[in-house]
């Protein structure tokens, strides 16, 4: 049984796409035993599958995190893996030093979660520090085997690449699924994700204020993590304004927990900004508000395509809080309408949003990839 590591430096342990979809696929081929190394959280690692073993790093400050480097290298020069699938740009640099390594030649892919040019534009990084990047980055990816990208609009600025590439998206996988889940009995909007200004924090809790001033009955439930400032933050704004009634900040949960939340409530949120590395972009979240039988409202630059075929959700202007006042209010007070929508995604889901679709595609990258070592 061959060797391959999992690795990300920056990503919880736990993360749904390189623990609970990618190192479970990997692993029940059969083929790999999977040592899944990443970033430790506040939850303990339990029912782990056969041919999985998860190793934890420490949590470090960002610009600390080039000492996770160290380890990571020792490790792999110690156990010389077959396969090492990377998820952070960062490695990148990691992975150019193990292709030195003398008469070692593994496997190496690179899944790449964001456009980091695109989003070095959005924090308007000069010129040339941009180019530098980018010609960096170029020459480091002629270290990687393979590259899967999580968004079709990524590879349209990797052309140059001849290495094999796939668009692996990151569709939801829900062994554990329960039918007929009742929904909680207040009307609730519900966010499951990392929390963030660019993923729309604000504009959960600006909707939920209008909704009390409106006199409105509801809840808003909001699942995940982010930096322990601007949660800060987000807790003074809840404060002050007197939403601890209606909100609620739930911090992290495993995803079986967190998805058993969705099924109960009743409109799922997606209020990510237009920052170039999401334009076009497939969210993760909606996904998971389809497969759990829940409309959703969705920043109107995402998923279009798929809301216009199987009308599951709404569209809203992130820049305008009246729209998204207004959508909500379509849902809130028409909630068979709702459920009807939820009942569409729900179809989309098991007929074509669904991880089984995706993990064929990554099965055969790695056995191309193989075949070629």
């Amino acid at each position: 049984m061959k060797l391959f590591y999992n690795i990300s430096s920056v990503h919880p342990w736990s993360d749904t796409r390189i623990y609970f979809r990618q190192a479970f696929t990997h692993g029940e081929t059969g083929k790999y035993k999977v040592k899944h190394i990443a970033i430790e959280n506040n939850i303990i690692p339990g029912n782990i599958p056969p041919n999985i073993a998860v190793e934890l790093l420490p949590k470090r400050p960002k610009k600390k995190r080039m000492l996770t480097w160290i380890p990571l290298y020792k490790k792999i020069k110690k156990d010389k893996p077959d396969v090492i699938q990377f998820h952070d740009p960062e490695l990148l640099i990691l992975m150019k030093i193990i292709s030195w390594i003398p008469h070692y030649r593994p496997v190496i892919v690179y899944d790449m979660h964001e456009n980091v040019p695109k989003v070095l534009m959005r924090k308007k990084i000069p010129g040339f520090a941009l180019n530098m990047y980018r010609q960096l980055e170029r020459q480091l990816l002629k270290s990687c085997s393979g590259v899967v990208f999580a968004e079709s609009t990524y590879k349209d600025d990797y052309r140059f690449l001849t290495c094999p590439t796939v668009d692996v998206y990151n569709y939801p996988k829900v062994p554990f699924m329960k039918d007929n889940v009742a929904k909680v009995d207040v009307f609730t909007f519900i966010y499951l994700g990392s929390i963030s200004a660019i993923r729309g924090g604000e504009t959960m809790l600006l909707l939920a204020k209008r909704l009390v001033e409106l006199k409105k009955t509801f809840h808003m439930k909001i699942i995940g993590t982010g930096n322990e400032e601007y949660i800060g933050q987000l807790k003074t704004f809840i404060l002050d304004n007197d939403l601890g009634e209606y909100v609620s900040l739930e911090g992290v949960m495993t995803f079986d927990k967190a998805f058993e939340a969705i099924q109960r409530a009743h409109v799922g949120m997606a209020f990510l900004v237009p920052n170039p590395n999401f334009i076009g972009g497939k969210t993760t979240k909606c996904f998971e508000y389809m497969a759990a039988g829940i409309p959703f409202m969705v920043s109107d630059f995402l998923i279009q395509d798929e809301l216009d075929k199987w009308n599951c959700g709404v569209s809203v202007d992130v820049s305008n809080i009246d729209d998204v006042v207004q959508k909500a209010l379509d849902l809130l007070d028409s909630p068979d309408m709702a459920a009807h929508m939820g009942e569409r995604g729900k179809t989309a889901y098991k007929q074509e949003y669904n991880w089984e679709k995706e993990e064929g595609k990554l099965r055969t990258l790695f056995d191309k990839l193989e075949s070629r070592s």
